[in-house]
């Protein structure tokens, strides 16, 4: 015979309060207006995040907005990189003053190319928490909204261990999302 652990029995118990019973995906409840059908659906909300056309144009405008920059932090890992050579070089014949001079503005240039560096993927992870944040938020808002216009009682995301394709409404919420991009693409 199968333990289940304790906490499953609170959870069959809460299922059973609102109508949901595992396995099912329609689920009959009593009422004092009759019985009513509940409707219940999963999404995955990474896979949508991840394949939204507002995500992949959010992507490509860091991309356009952040290569100006990363061209020129390659030109300084560059020139860095010719800096160390020359210094490292035995066959140049330079005197113990243009060695030290050598030395010196090759670490200020590792310095400056660290800071920028750092400087460079802080400002980036910003603004992709930025966009990436409206995007959620925007594949939030349509979830919800396709919940609405498609009649559902509960859809439900994180923390599913298992969900049945005829309740997942994943790639259903992507096409309403394709639209609505389309659809403000046409209006601009």
């Amino acid at each position: 015979m199968r333990r289940w652990p304790l906490w499953s029995f609170g959870l069959m118990m809460a299922m059973t309060q609102l109508g949901v019973m595992p396995g099912g995906v329609n689920i009959a409840l009593a009422d004092e207006q009759g019985a009513a059908l509940s409707r219940i659906g999963f999404v995955d909300i990474p896979y949508l995040i991840d394949r939204a056309p507002q995500a992949l144009e959010a992507e490509q405008r860091l991309e356009t907005e952040f290569a100006p920059r990363q061209a020129e932090l390659e030109t300084q890992r560059a020139q860095l990189a010719e800096l160390t050579a020359r210094l490292a070089d035995t066959s140049l014949e330079l005197q113990e003053a243009e060695i030290a001079l050598l030395d010196r503005e090759t670490r200020g240039l590792e310095r400056r190319v660290k800071r920028s560096e750092q400087d460079f993927r802080e400002e980036l992870n910003i603004q992709k928490n930025n966009e990436f944040k409206n995007v959620r938020i925007l594949v939030l808002e349509a979830i919800a909204e396709f919940g609405k216009q498609q009649d559902y009682d509960l859809i439900v995301s994180d923390g599913v261990l298992f969900a049945n394709k005829r309740i997942d409404v994943t790639e259903r919420i992507l096409e309403s999302l394709v639209r609505e991009n389309s659809r403000l693409k046409s209006a601009n």
